[in-house]
């Protein structure tokens, strides 16, 4: 009876194992890959975080008389660099690196080398490419992958072949898993049956001897339900699996997939993606001590993870080791020398709690544009650092405000939770290189770096300046940055309904010239200025900048009474620090379909779409803001570099917003409650706190240039005297510069 049974449970199974191996094949991951590392000039990038980042890449580190292999650098001073790659005598510098990229083929490695020199105080100033030498401005290391999903599964899983692990790491794992694994056929009998007798005589799921060939069935085709009919399942498809493959094949599938544990929203799957999980090292480099730590946490990663159990971490891997020399596969001298060896401690992983989100962001963008992303292979504009410093800047002030903010910290009582969103780009690619959705992915998967839909208060403001600058007064004279403005209370009727603008604190200037109106975020002066140019050329300036959101000609989008996606706000600004130039904005680089054919190029067609004599001139007023309007905090705070913004505040106190720019990077942040609750925060004290410390680190590398300004501009400093002849009220001396239209400057 039970010969019928297991005959005819072959055959179904057979069939059935076979369509899960079809299924498996069509169910690939698709892998997300951050961007690569660039060295690049001009820059501030200097020499020991240059070789740190190699060496974190897992570049080797050669001397300089020896021959340099794809993955490989060296750093040398100058005369031994002049003697290896002949640098000319009339370059000066004191210490260069060498590298070869990893996917350079071997025979390629003089044609395709790099060489970085730095001046005697460290810093990047040139860059070759040899042989011969070319001067080149970029090079960029290779793309790391991030994570792997099978459907909405996240994962980190890097495929290793069997020839690429260290035989430590298989003799362990088969030492303490399954010692007879070369020589049975799937099925260790006596465990197997021994367990299945259990089962049927007491009734109860019995823990069997499972094989490694065991372990795979259950880990690839079958739950992890313990029944008599699973065991029976198991049974059958071990001794199928070993008839199909061979015992190599077998191990390299098992070191492949097993779990290894968490890493935030990651499962971490095989040997090598536990090996950078738990080590931050290649597979192939682990040494005996570290194979025997693997093979004793896949027993049960929760249970014996060394950052959080090491006790028990480290009387496993010894078991581990004791189990190798009673199976003479090493001797007792090596085991007891990596029985010394200590415990791995955590390292600081990048962004594991908002990263997702930024994936989530590519994933929606690739399913708008329609693409296939099952198998593929997605290059992301992911900063991983930067990612992480936002990260930790959005939960580091938010966590402060709950503390120290009397309202915000009864709303944490309650269970209300203050939330927020950052997205920062590189203007000059139009790539997005962070994108934080909230605090904590597992806590809540609402993006609101790109689903958020709400108020933006005064970030609408500068649309409002631009449209003046882009206009003449009703004198026929050109707007400029002083062009006096009516900062006064006033009542508006439209639509049958009365509408009176108000100013923060209901404190109110008079006649100020634009520049201060925009810095201090004057709510009468703004309102005033655009009903008087105009409020269809206030919407269709917002439009050309990149607004998509629905806008009405109304008095209330002067102080930006309508919601914008936070990726829109985004593409405004970095139209604004481009002189007005519109780029579109992408949070990936490229895709290959599982075949490796590239199927999207990120191909970005600037476009002017404003003038950018008027659009300097704007931004050399919201330079005033961070430097003494209401984003004065990032002067303040020691931010050094030119920089531009504005915040914005609704006018209920539910979304607080700052929007600013370098040269070289443009950032947005917005705080609020998903409740839509009142938070009575501001820009200044909820969102450019953020921005400041998230972008003091992010430009770091960058250098302090300020902005490029176009032909036919000039710039023209006030001092305190002609300051107050225009009614701009002053606390201190201080001294204002601002760009003008030449002809039109005082």
């Amino acid at each position: 009876m039970l010969g019928a049974t297991i005959s005819y449970a072959f055959f179904t199974l057979e069939d059935e194992m076979n369509q899960k191996l079809e299924a498996k094949r069509i169910l690939l991951p698709t892998e997300y890959y951050a961007a690569p590392y660039r060295f690049h000039i001009p820059s501030l990038q200097n020499v020991d975080n240059s070789e740190k980042v190699l060496l974190s890449q897992n570049y080797r580190s050669r001397d300089w008389q020896q021959r340099l292999l794809p993955g490989d650098f060296l750093r040398a001073n100058a005369p031994e660099c002049r003697a290896l790659y002949r640098i000319p005598e009339d370059l000066q510098f004191t210490t260069c690196i060498a590298f070869v990229k990893k996917d350079v083929a071997p025979d390629q490695v003089q044609n395709d080398m790099h060489i970085l020199l730095f001046t005697p105080e460290g810093q990047l100033q040139q860059i070759f490419k040899a042989f011969p030498l070319n001067p080149v401005n970029e090079v960029f290391l290779e793309a790391s992958l991030v994570a792997q999903y099978v459907g909405n599964e996240p994962i980190m899983q890097e495929d290793s072949t069997l020839g690429n692990t260290p035989p430590s790491c298989s003799n362990a794992v088969m030492a303490i898993e399954d010692p007879k694994f070369l020589e049975h056929k799937g099925i260790n009998y006596t465990g197997i049956f021994r367990a299945l007798i259990k089962d049927i005589t007491t009734g109860k799921a019995a823990q069997g001897g499972s094989t490694i060939t065991q372990q795979l069935v259950k880990n690839y085709f079958l739950s992890n339900e313990k029944t008599v009919k699973r065991k029976l399942q198991e049974f059958i498809m071990s001794y199928m699996l070993e008839s199909k493959f061979s015992k190599d094949q077998i191990l390299e599938t098992y070191l492949n997939i097993i779990y290894m544990g968490q890493n935030g929203p990651f499962q971490v799957r095989g040997f090598a993606a536990a090996a950078k999980f738990y080590f931050y090292k290649d597979l192939s480099s682990l040494n005996l001590s570290e194979c025997s730590l693997l093979a004793a946490i896949l027993n049960g990663p929760g249970v014996y993870n060394p950052f959080k159990v090491p006790v028990k971490a480290f009387t496993r891997r010894n078991l581990v080791l004791d189990k190798m020399v009673e199976h003479q596969l090493i001797s007792a001298e090596e085991a007891e020398a990596a029985k010394n060896q200590p415990m791995p401690t955590a390292q600081p992983r990048l962004a594991t709690e908002t990263a997702p989100y930024y994936l989530d962001a590519v994933r929606k963008q690739l399913q708008t544009q329609n693409i296939d992303i099952v198998g593929a292979k997605i290059y992301t504009a992911l900063d991983l650092e930067s990612q992480e410093f936002a990260q930790r800047a959005l939960e580091g002030h938010l966590a402060k405000l709950e503390e120290q903010n009397k309202m915000i910290k009864q709303q944490k009582e309650k269970g209300v939770t203050l939330e927020g969103a950052i997205l920062s780009a590189d203007p000059s690619s139009g790539l997005i290189q962070v994108a934080v959705g909230g605090r904590n992915y597992r806590r809540t998967q609402f993006n609101r770096a790109v689903d958020g839909h709400r108020q933006v208060g005064s970030t609408m403001k500068p649309f409002v300046y631009l449209a003046a600058l882009e206009s003449k007064n009703k004198d026929g004279k050109d707007y400029t940055p002083i062009t006096p403005v009516n900062d006064e209370k006033f009542t508006i009727k439209y639509e049958n309904q009365k509408w009176s603008p108000n100013n923060y604190g209901n404190e109110y200037f008079g006649t100020v010239p634009m520049f201060f109106a925009l810095k201090s975020s004057l709510n009468a002066a703004t309102a005033s200025l655009g009903l008087e140019v105009g409020l269809d050329k206030i919407v269709n300036i917002a439009q050309s900048l990149g607004v998509t959101s629905p806008l009405k000609a109304v008095p209330s989008v002067t102080l930006g009474a309508f919601e914008l996606y936070p990726k829109e706000v985004l593409l405004a600004y970095t139209t604004l620090s481009k002189m007005g130039q519109k780029t579109d904005l992408s949070f990936v680089s490229r895709v290959l379909n599982v075949k490796g054919d590239e199927i999207y190029r990120f191909d970005p067609r600037p476009e002017q779409v404003q003038d950018p004599i008027a659009v300097a001139s704007l931004v050399g007023m919201m330079k005033q803001t961070v430097i003494s309007g209401t984003a004065k905090y990032v002067t303040l705070s020691g931010f050094q570099r030119p920089s531009a913004g504005k915040t914005g505040t609704t006018s209920e106190s539910r979304d607080v917003w700052f929007s600013g720019f370098t040269p070289y990077r443009t950032t947005i942040v917005w705080i609020g409650y998903d409740t839509m609750t009142q938070n009575k925060l501001t820009g200044a004290s909820g969102a450019v706190p953020i921005w400041t410390d998230f972008m003091k680190k992010a430009t770091a590398e960058d250098p302090p240039d300020d902005f490029p300004w176009p032909e036919g501009t000039v710039k023209v400093t006030f001092d305190e005297n002609k300051l107050r002849e225009m009614n701009v009220p002053m606390k201190e001396p201080m001294s204002v510069d601002l760009i003008f239209r030449k002809g039109d400057e005082p």
